[in-house]
């Protein structure tokens, strides 16, 4: 954490890059019990791979390794002693010091930029929340990583299988996800204590219609009268018809056109606008705003959705629905409301290249020895230690393994979340199937990912992973279609307005602003990538 010294980049270009605006806001969980680990089935003590190889170089120096350490904007008291303890680890092992650089994560990508634009020292960036790092890789700020993972990283290729295809851009690999998530499931979680209050047979792993889900909202608005609502929605959030999407986005966004059926059996790049799912999920939510399912100001109000479900003025929300989606938020509402959530299917758990572009680590060209960086990275996804002492601290400090588990840690005595000193809230530490849980998950968690993961179908898994649309060639055009999108979103995705009025005025802007030109050009990109693959 010590204060780095400029330099000068070899790279001529890097001076004139561009600083890039940020996300507007952080999807972080701050729930300490959020994730697991395998430790049955993780490395060995002493690491695994290529983990051990090549400890201090022909020189005997150890390089010094400068990782961003996100943070939602408190550095933890205790980082410096968990990066101390760190380096007791990797300095004998794989010749590397370990300095976090601390750093807001509603800032990352403003800071990455500025520190490589000014050459500052930084060998492990982290792109979060953003799609995909492709706008560092168009300003050619980021190392290739290929050869790289296949000399020092086999643990990271281990660890993330398919997730792996979020890191591609033009067939080349530059990003390494922190994913442990083998796809993503949409549901309309449901207040379990309402479904049973009123008869409502429920089935978790069923698709649930738009259709259907309106039946049961009637059924439920009826019974809670006129002050209570249905659905909790944010303006900050994504729109509901994203929750109904069979859309595989191509690595990039609607934007830039899609593959329906959740990618699979069709090679044509169309706009999701012009669908026929897009237009039913319209004219459904204006039928929910009328009926009072949401509320009038469903696409203004900034509290997150979660916050107004936990107000018992709601039913429900749409959400993802993976095992440790259901399990917090179904924590939080047991604290709020002593009931449970259940989560209504309304899309398949599915594999696209979009699910893999949440968190990833990149190598900036700052990084004198990406060799030495990729096996610390490597370090990170192979040992259960070093994830641990990353996510949860020093034990005995910062957590205690608790009595009679497997996998299951506690704060120690006089330790709670609002005063443990070291805390990696933004877990984006390697393989997160072999961090140690806290309540409210159990040693049962790792069972529940496995059994989603697994659940999968091959139906379902897209035959276009891997492929990244690059918006560069027609970055004007996809600029406008964006605004535009987004003018619209508020008010027609949320059934503010008549889609029999509307829709056609937003296909019609859609047209204006470029958004043939920019399928065009991903038609043509992903054709050639196809054609590769």
């Amino acid at each position: 954490m010590k204060k780095k010294k400029l330099r000068i980049l070899a790279l001529g270009m890097a001076m004139v890059l561009s600083v890039s605006a940020f996300l507007t806001g952080c999807g972080g969980k701050g729930d300490s019990g959020r994730s697991g680990a395998d430790t049955s089935g993780g490395a060995a003590e002493n690491g695994s791979g290529d983990t051990d190889s090549g400890a201090n170089d022909a020189s005997g120096e150890i390089y010094e390794v400068v990782i961003q350490f996100p943070t939602l904007g408190d550095t933890p008291k205790d980082l410096q002693l968990v990066e101390d303890e760190l380096n007791k680890i990797t300095e004998p092992e794989i010749g590397v010091h370990v300095t976090f650089y601390p750093a807001s994560a509603f800032e990352l990508n403003n800071t990455t930029n500025m520190m490589v634009s000014s050459g500052e020292k930084l060998d492990l960036a982290m792109c979060m929340f953003e799609g995909g790092a492709q706008s560092y890789v168009n300003k050619g700020m980021l190392i290739e990583l290929d050869d790289l993972v296949e000399q020092y990283g086999q643990d990271i290729v281990a660890a993330e299988g398919v997730a792996m295809s979020g890191g591609y851009y033009g067939g080349t690999l530059y990003a390494i996800p922190t994913e442990e998530k083998m796809g993503r499931v949409k549901v309309f979680e449901a207040r379990k204590d309402l479904l049973e209050k009123y008869n409502i047979e429920y089935d978790e792993e069923k698709l649930y219609t738009l259709d259907e889900l309106t039946e049961i909202f009637k059924i439920v608005k009826e019974g809670e009268g006129d002050k209570f609502y249905c659905v909790a929605t944010c303006a900050s959030e994504a729109a509901p018809y994203t929750n109904f999407s069979t859309a595989d986005l191509l690595g990039a966004s609607y934007a830039s056109g899609v593959l329906m059926n959740y990618g699979k059996g069709t090679d044509e790049v169309i706009n999701y606008f012009e669908t026929e799912e897009y237009e039913k999920v319209c004219k459904v939510m204006r039928e929910w705003m009328q009926a009072g399912y949401v509320s009038s100001d469903c696409n203004t109000v900034t509290d997150a959705s979660l916050t107004q479900f936990q107000t018992g003025n709601f039913f429900g929300q749409f959400s993802n629905g993976e095992p440790d989606m259901l399990i917090n938020h179904s924590s939080s509402l047991q604290a709020y409301l002593g009931t449970d959530v259940v989560g209504l299917r309304t899309a398949m758990p599915s594999s696209r290249t979009q699910d893999y572009q949440v968190t990833q680590w990149m190598i900036p060209i700052t990084c004198d020895n990406p060799e030495k960086t990729m096996q610390f990275l490597n370090m990170m996804y192979a040992r259960e230690d070093v994830v641990n002492l990353l996510y949860w601290g020093i034990e005995g400090v910062h957590y205690n393994r608790k009595e009679g588990t497997e996998h299951m840690v506690e704060y120690p005595e006089g330790v709670d979340r609002t005063n443990v000193t070291y805390s990696a809230v933004l877990n984006v530490w390697g393989d997160k199937l072999k961090d140690l849980v806290m309540e409210p998950s159990d040693d049962g968690y790792y069972d529940l990912m496995r059994n989603f993961n697994n659940s999968i179908e091959e139906q379902y898994t897209s035959d276009a992973l891997g492929y990244c649309f690059n918006s560069e060639p027609v970055k004007t055009e996809y600029a406008a279609v964006t605004d535009v999108i987004k003018q619209y979103d508020s008010i027609l995705g949320y059934g503010v307005v008549d889609p029999d009025e509307e829709l056609e005025t937003f296909r019609a802007a859609l047209k204006a602003a470029g958004i043939d030109k920019v399928i065009e050009e991903n038609q043509k990109q992903f054709n050639e990538w196809k054609a590769g693959n």
